[in-house]
């Protein structure tokens, strides 16, 4: 059976004689760090073994979950989701980025309990999340075989 088929990538054949700031690493965070210090005046060099943002940080882009996270970093991801709702426009390309949202299924009340007191913690940041009982959960996914008592639905 044959392997995989490999993309050759070509770097640049010349390196910038100068810059203010090199970044190693071209996955989310070098390419957001390198954006951010351009966007801000500095002349920036973006290194990368391979393709820009097609390692580790490809399989997950624009997966932003606030749901079911420590409450401490709330502000931190309704700063995330600004930011990537705004991305497209910013550097004038599709990233792909999508809100598709998520849910996390209650299967007993005590489940249920957990994530209504949870979901308190976005009430500040009046970032849309609401619980669904099993009759909503069922409605929006009919051919759901899940018995659950409700579920956690953010759909930012």
């Amino acid at each position: 059976m044959p392997g995989p088929y490999v993309v050759p990538v070509h770097g640049d054949a010349e390196l910038p004689e100068k810059v203010d700031v090199v970044v190693i690493g071209g996955g989310i965070i070098g390419s957001s760090t390198a954006l951010e210090l351009a966007e801000r005046g500095l002349s920036v060099a973006l290194c990368e073994k391979g393709g820009i943002g097609h390692e580790q940080s490809s399989r997950n882009w624009g997966w932003v979950r606030i749901s079911r996270r420590d409450p401490r970093e709330v502000p931190l991801m309704a700063e995330a989701l600004r930011l990537w709702s705004n991305l497209d426009k910013r550097v004038e390309a599709h990233t792909g980025y999508t809100r598709a949202g998520i849910i996390f299924t209650c299967e007993t009340e005590r489940d249920f309990a957990e994530h209504e007191r949870w979901n308190r913690n976005l009430e500040p940041y009046q970032l849309e999340s609401r619980m669904l009982s099993g009759a909503e959960f069922k409605a929006m996914f009919p051919d759901s075989r899940l018995d659950i008592k409700g579920a956690l639905y953010t759909p930012v």
